[in-house]
């Protein structure tokens, strides 16, 4: 099974990238994809031959790790930038 990003929904497809190149997407229609898919979900599908949805599944704990380190990844951010601020204040008023 190859595994995926939900990228976006629109309308009746669903919008993926591809877990090991997220250059590559891929368009699905969500009728052949679980009725509860979101975006940021990890899926990952079973393709027939020619290309037809044979099997897909939301990979819930990889969804739930990635959605994590993505929020880790943010707080540092906010938390450097909140640094960056405070140091700008004290260099105000000691300058």
């Amino acid at each position: 099974m190859k595994k995926y990003t939900v990228d976006r929904l629109e309308g009746k497809l669903a919008i993926l990238l591809s877990a090991g190149d997220e250059s590559i997407q891929r368009e699905i229609a969500t009728k052949q994809l679980p009725a509860d898919l979101k975006e940021g979900d990890v899926i990952e599908i079973e393709c027939n031959g020619e290309g037809i949805v044979q099997e897909a599944v939301i990979n819930d704990q990889e969804t739930k790790r990635r959605k994590q380190k993505a929020q880790s990844t943010l707080q540092k951010l906010r938390n450097k930038q909140a640094g960056t601020e405070t140091k700008k204040q004290h260099d105000s008023i000691d300058g």
